[in-house]
């Protein structure tokens, strides 16, 4: 047995037909027989006939792979690099940086890697922090360090870290 609805105005709507949409967050109601459907930071929507589609369009860290040649390498927010030699890298300025900028080393090689912060900005690292533009060495392969900036008090604080950093 089909249902055919005339007027929505003239009656009930149908148990068979949504009238509210629980989300992650609340509860999405229609007005008028309207829901809206939008994308947030790092998706958009689309709709196409009885179909909506979510797409995420963020894909996380994009990644590089440095060695000696590239010394010194400036980072960027939202980005990973692969040390592969001997060299330094300069973490952004912080004229660049919002509260929340994050970048990840890991060091791919037995030669030192230095990580310099730039100006008044200072690196943390555990309960070690270093001088106004000082700076967070390894010699080890496969340690790692996570930093996200802070610009309240000028500083990158250690997200992750994994090995031993002498910070100075």
């Amino acid at each position: 047995m089909s249902q055919i609805i005339k007027d929505l105005s003239s009656g009930p709507v149908p148990p068979q037909v949504a009238t509210s949409y629980v989300t992650d967050s609340g509860i999405a109601i229609p007005a008028f027989n309207v829901l809206n459907v939008l994308g947030g930071v790092g998706a958009d929507t689309s709709g196409s006939g009885n179909t909506i589609t979510i797409n995420v369009t963020t894909s996380g860290f994009d990644w590089v792979e440095k060695s000696t040649p590239d010394s010194p390498y400036t980072i960027i927010s939202g980005q990973g690099v692969f040390c592969n030699g001997a060299m330094t890298v300069l973490l952004p300025p912080n004229t660049l940086l919002a509260i929340g900028a994050t970048v990840i080393v890991y060091i791919d090689t037995a030669s030192p890697v230095i990580i310099q912060a730039d100006g008044v900005d200072r690196i943390q690292v555990g309960e070690n922090i270093s001088a106004v533009g000082g700076t967070a060495t390894s010699t080890v392969q496969g340690n790692i360090l996570e930093l996200v900036y802070k610009p309240s008090d000028d500083t990158w604080h250690t997200i992750s870290s994994m090995g031993s950093w002498l910070v100075v």
